[in-house]
């Protein structure tokens, strides 16, 4: 970013409340004056260099957060804005994943449409668990960019397709379920796979592996979640450890069938992953009602 600062003194232009993340950072030396930040900031459609004062020691920003950041922009020039430090927010629960920057992104529309399709969910508690976890810059932009690194799912943005995919068919599977269950399948089934982010292509079928690593990147968000819904935090927990037998449970719950079968489906083009899960459904026992049972006898054979 340049040292020259674009600033409106008058603050009388029509103000931009304005959601996006921070991608570059630099405190500017003021002397003795009230400190100075210089930011970069973009989400999905813009991005602004933006100069704003930090009187206030609470409000200060001292790094690039984690997270979305909200600001209300008086606009310098094109691309160019001030801001005043008592319009900072940091948003750890986004209303929306468009915040993420088009820049930093391989495929833009994959965020778009995981957004459009979450953003479907009446539950409100798992559309914003969703959206707290993806909508982290650091596991966000990395969910997005990630190749499976599997046979048929090696292009940028590959994983985050085919979370999406089993996400849709879980929710299909669960036709006939409550709204709370047949979110909670759709959740797991979108999350399922976030732990592949943290492994490197040599260990991108340690299957195991992929289901610790996820649960630890969403430990923060499910115990968030379980502060106003413990049964379904702890539900979307389980399903996606029991993709791989991970713990035992007396009889298994619908949507953990449900979103078995989808990950199945969606993984057709990978035969070693297709094992895998065929291993795992193989020792499940079919659900109360038998509809999900009946889903998968109808469904073609992914061989």
């Amino acid at each position: 970013m340049s040292g020259t600062l674009y600033v409106n003194t008058r603050w009388d232009s029509e103000p931009e409340i304005f959601m996006g993340t921070v991608i570059q950072f630099r405190e500017i030396p003021n002397g003795n004056d009230l400190p100075v930040i210089e930011l970069q900031i973009e989400n999905s459609f813009e991005r602004y260099e933006v100069v704003m004062s930090q009187p206030h020691p609470e409000l200060q920003l001292t790094e690039i957060p984690d997270s979305a950041v909200q600001l209300v922009l008086w606009t310098a020039r094109e691309q160019y804005a001030v801001s005043r430090s008592d319009t900072a927010i940091v948003l750890e629960t986004p209303d929306s994943l468009l915040h993420l920057p088009y820049s930093k992104l391989r495929c833009p529309d994959i965020a778009a449409d995981i957004e459009l399709f979450i953003a479907k969910c009446p539950v409100q508690p798992l559309a914003d668990f969703v959206r707290r976890v993806l909508g982290r810059p650091s596991v966000g932009i990395r969910f997005l960019n990630a190749a499976m690194d599997t046979d048929g799912y090696n292009a940028p943005g590959s994983l985050a397709r085919n979370s999406l995919e089993v996400a849709t068919r879980s929710f299909d599977a669960c036709r006939g379920y409550s709204d709370d269950d047949r979110w909670l399948a759709t959740a797991a089934g979108l999350l399922h796979g976030l732990g592949r982010i943290e492994l490197s292509d040599s260990a991108s079928t340690d299957h195991l592996r992929i289901v610790l690593k996820t649960l630890g990147l969403l430990s923060e968000e499910l115990k968030w979640l379980g502060e106003s819904c413990p049964e379904e935090a702890k539900m979307i927990q389980f399903i996606i450890a029991s993709m791989y037998r991970m713990g035992s449970h007396p009889q298994p719950h619908p949507t953990a069938i449900a979103v078995h079968s989808s990950h199945l489906l969606a993984a057709h083009l990978n035969h070693e992953l297709m094992t895998s899960a065929k291993e795992c459904l193989g020792g499940s026992a079919p659900g109360p009602a038998g509809q999900i049972s009946d889903y998968q006898a109808t469904q073609p054979s992914p061989e």
